[in-house]
Formats: C-alpha cells, sequence, structure tokens
C-alpha cells in the first residue's frame, strides 16, 4: 500500500488533477501529459500560482509535472487528443514538462486520497503553500 502525503508532506504550490477515467495501463509518457494537462473548467486565476500538476489515479500519483502557463484550452493543441469546440469551450489548460527528480520521487507513487473529503466532486484541487 503506497504511503499517504498529508497536507504537511507538500511544500509547493500544486494541482491535484484526478484522470480516473482518462487513464489506462500502458500509456505513453505524451498520452499520460496529455490527460493531466486539460482541459479543466476552472478560471485560470484560481490556479496560476501554481508550480507543479499532479497527475493522479484513484488516489496514487502517476507523474507530476512543472506548470510553464496555464491558458484557454482553444489556444493550445494536444498531441494525442483533438480539441473538441463543444465540450472542451470555455475550459484551461497547462503547458509544462515532466519536473525535475527530485521534486518527482517527492510526489510520484504516493497517495493523496486522504487530501480529498469523501464525494469532492472537482477532478482538480489546488494546493497553495507559498
Amino acid at each position: 500500500m503506497p504511503q499517504k502525503l498529508t497536507l504537511e508532506d507538500i511544500k509547493e504550490n500544486i494541482v491535484i488533477i484526478k484522470i480516473n477515467k482518462s487513464y489506462r495501463e500502458g500509456m505513453s509518457e505524451t498520452e499520460l501529459y496529455d490527460v493531466t494537462r486539460g482541459c479543466w473548467k476552472r478560471k485560470i486565476a484560481s490556479v496560476e500560482k501554481a508550480d507543479y500538476a499532479i497527475a493522479v489515479v484513484y488516489g496514487i500519483v502517476k507523474e507530476v509535472y512543472q506548470i510553464d502557463e496555464w491558458l484557454p484550452a482553444k489556444n493550445e493543441v494536444r498531441e494525442t487528443i483533438p480539441y473538441n469546440e463543444v465540450a472542451d469551450a470555455g475550459r484551461i489548460i497547462f503547458k509544462g514538462r515532466t519536473a525535475d527528480e527530485k521534486i518527482r520521487k517527492r510526489y510520484r507513487d504516493y497517495s493523496v486520497a486522504g487530501l480529498f473529503k469523501r464525494g469532492e466532486a472537482s477532478p482538480v484541487k489546488v494546493i497553495m503553500k507559498l
């Protein structure tokens, strides 16, 4: 059973993104990045101070990305997922890259399940530490 992260364990400004329905074993790095980065129904102002995005599947951290910027989804092309004008309208997406190994080791394969309240519906949770 993976070790659980607490709020005290988190040292950076992060966005936890649940990708349960989009994830499948054996995804390529590009596919995982694309499903994690967007498209999210949030205001850019609510996430723009986050430095990292954490891809989570059923409570377990699969990958950590350093965020360069957030933008409207319509302005950004994902390599493996086409833009859907109807479904993605008004949503946002981040541009970034896989985080440094030091940061990845701090979060990857840990459980963040305890950071969500039961029934919390939003797939995007923002945790600001700084």
